[in-house]
């Protein structure tokens, strides 16, 4: 990738040139991108002038009208794959454009969340980047495999141009870039690369922590018939009062569910036990601790974060304020040993960053300092711990060195604290704020569903664990992008949620086999999807997920599932591209039968029997019980379960046994015969 400062000093220099140009290109386009093939081919942009645009793209010529708003499109005939890079050039007679070493082969779109945005990696680091990067990088010379990324960016109510991210354009994979590429989708595309044999270009916009929300577009909501929740909220309008109203309401229920349920949580978590407060001393030993990471969480958590620093020469003896951005919804800070600040979700001010002054007695000039923070998060959040932290002083800003160390205190409970926390403590919407219905899709789909594609990745689902109306909500948006890209039964692939469970990541053995994580919902409703709605595939990684990393570093066989899937979506391809999915259950006696489809030669992955099935009778109580295989079916049964009626496969937020697969090595898809009509819940 280009040096930052590079991409500023091009960045202001196209921009410069741009106010005298009068003749542009649509910002989807750029040198060494890869253009889809056996598509008609438009080339788009706008002039400030009103005289015809002539372009030529692979050998032939053709002239666009600019139309009244100043834009024009010129069409050419679709074309084969090709990895001779071509040159288009358009021009209105005074100025000229040109892009080059365009390829036509097949483009993908890659979206979601956190684990699609997750990078391959320079160098290995737990959770944010993928399993031996460091060997994959020094091999990423496929330089007709490309890659754009767009800008985190979104808008209320308003479609965006597209933005590449850092200003680079469209880049070829080689080891200088492939380290800041999504390691899910390099791995997809170049499986496709060596499969089909023709360019890949791959379109990233992703979002770390997004809902399913924001990513459909108002007409999607409206052609689902999901847009009633909408109109009372302002959605249709960019009126400042209804503005203001609608986000004042949902501060008034933030605050509402707060005050009615943040005291019974603060008498299980307040005191500090004894055994802890040293843990806000320097003279601790956190050398066990380990390098704060993003993380999530069941339940409500308690954690401790510790940072060691030296004052700057120049600092000692002067006032410092130090600023600091808050790690979760309940806080306590110290310095060295002693309290200097605390925070509560319910204070006016919380979503702001701390910014205090560091108490001269308790500041240690001569050697080592400590920061020490106790965090409380008090709903099931996703949390990236904490920012470096500045230090201000007198004109002089330093960030503090070094990581900060993470531990757990405990985890609470619902049963702890009394009941669990209310529906109403998600935290307020903001129109214009990325989680805000259709204002992902309005700043970083929209434009690109204006360059043909071949079809559609989504690996997404952790921020929407456990919502029924997920399966309402995930089919609109397939219906709403296929609309959008004018492709009624465009390609689409879904990656199924990793296991993960920090909470149970040591006895998930033993853990309840019926009240289970939210994450099993989801993979319910997404299997659901992928068998209902037509070319619709689905890409299973319950085996390669990790209990206490929500980002495995396994995306290598995520990629190769995907590709799997998308060739057979696709490309017809008739090798087999997904695990056993289930078909049927049946008591027999004392057990139950449980029949696949795709199950030629059903075996385990380890050798043993299978595992992370559970059963139930009528009372619909499960338990994790035996299993043996028989031919294309599974025999399960627990002397607990005298008469079993449900079953269930991989049914949990995280199970270390999920290994059951087929011939072909690839896992069978976790699974509830006990069925939810999710189409009945809204």
């Amino acid at each position: 990738m280009k040096h930052r400062n590079l991409c500023y000093f091009t960045t202001l220099f196209i921009l410069a040139s741009a106010a005298v140009a009068e003749i542009r290109l649509d910002p989807v386009f750029s040198s060494n991108m890869v253009l889809q093939r056996e598509r008609p081919i438009a080339f788009f942009g706008t002039s400030s002038r009103h005289t015809p645009v002539t372009v030529t793209f692979c050998g032939r010529e053709t002239t666009a009208e600019v139309n009244a708003q100043g834009r024009w499109r010129a069409i050419f005939p679709a074309q084969p794959a090709s990895f001779e890079g071509q040159q288009m050039v358009a021009t209105d007679g005074s100025s000229t454009v040109s892009i080059d070493d365009v390829l036509i082969g097949d483009v993908w779109f890659c979206s979601g969340q956190s684990n699609m945005q997750m990078p391959v990696g320079a160098k290995y680091v737990r959770g944010w980047s993928a399993k031996d990067c460091e060997k994959e990088v020094a091999d990423g010379n496929h330089p007709a495999l490309r890659y754009a990324a767009q800008r985190l960016v979104f808008s209320h109510l308003k479609p965006l141009a597209a933005h590449f991210a850092d200003g680079d354009g469209w880049v070829k994979s080689s080891p200088q870039t492939v380290p800041w590429f999504s390691a899910t989708a390099y791995f997809f595309g170049r499986q496709l690369l060596k499969d089909q044999g023709v360019p890949i270009g791959i379109i990233m916009s992703s979002w770390r922590g997004t809902r399913i929300e924001p990513w459909i577009s108002q007409q999607g909501y409206e052609k689902a018939g999901l847009s009633k929740e909408l109109k009372t909220i302002g959605f249709y309008s960019f009126d400042d009062n209804a503005k203001t109203i609608y986000e004042a309401n949902e501060n008034e229920r933030y605050q509402s569910a707060l005050a009615s349920w943040l005291p019974k949580l603060d008498n299980v978590t307040n005191a500090i036990p004894e055994q802890y407060i040293d843990w806000s001393r320097l003279t601790y030993d956190d050398s066990k601790w380990k390098r704060c990471q993003r993380f999530a969480g069941k339940d409500y958590q308690t954690i401790w974060f510790r940072k060691t620093f030296e004052f700057p020469d120049e600092m000692k003896g002067k006032t410092m304020t130090l600023l600091l951005n808050k790690p979760a919804q309940r806080g306590r800070l110290f310095l060295n040993g002693y309290p200097i600040a605390e925070w509560s979700a319910a204070d006016n001010d919380y979503q702001q960053p701390l910014q205090l002054a560091l108490p001269a007695e308790h500041i240690q000039e001569k050697g080592k300092n400590l920061l020490a923070i106790r965090a409380t998060y008090i709903y099931n959040l996703y949390a990236d711990g904490l920012t470096a932290g500045r230090l201000l002083c007198e004109g002089t800003d330093i960030s503090l060195p070094g990581s900060w160390k993470m531990n757990l205190e405990a985890v609470h409970t619902a049963q702890d604290v009394g009941q669990p926390a209310p529906a109403g403590l998600q935290m307020p919407y903001r129109l214009n704020g990325h989680q805000f219905y259709s204002n992902l899709y309005n700043g970083m789909v929209d434009a690109w569903t204006h360059l043909p594609v071949k079809g559609v990745i989504w690996y997404q689902g952790c921020s929407n664990a456990g919502q029924p109306h997920y399966y309402l909500l995930l089919k609109a948006l397939i219906n709403d992008w296929r609309t959008k890209w004018n492709l009624p039964e465009m390609p689409f692939v879904i990656v199924q949620l990793a296991g993960f469970e920090p909470t149970h990541a040591k006895d998930w053995m033993t853990a309840d086999a019926t009240n289970v994580s939210g994450y099993a919902l989801t993979r319910d409703i997404q299997a659901k999807v992928a068998d209902e709605l037509p070319n619709v595939g689905l890409a299973v990684t319950i085996d390669i997920g990790e209990a206490d990393n929500i980002h495995p570093g396994n995306k290598q066989d995520v990629g190769l599932r995907l590709a799997l899937e998308a060739e057979r979506l696709a490309y017809g391809s008739t090798k087999p591209s997904h695990g056993p999915k289930f078909l049927d259950a049946a008591p027999e006696g004392n057990a139950i039968r449980v029949r696949f489809t795709d199950a030629v030669s059903l075996k385990t992955s380890d050798g043993k029997a299978p595992g992370a099935f559970a059963i139930a009778g009528e009372d619909g109580k499960f338990v994790w019980a035996d299993a043996r295989i028989d031919g294309d079916s599974v025999i399960v049964s627990s002397p607990q379960i005298e008469n079993p009626k449900f079953v269930r496969y991989g049914y949990a937020g995280y199970r270390g046994d999920c290994n059951l697969q087929n011939a072909a090595g690839l896992p069978a898809a976790p699974f509830r015969s006990d069925a939810v009509d999710y189409s009945a819940i809204k």
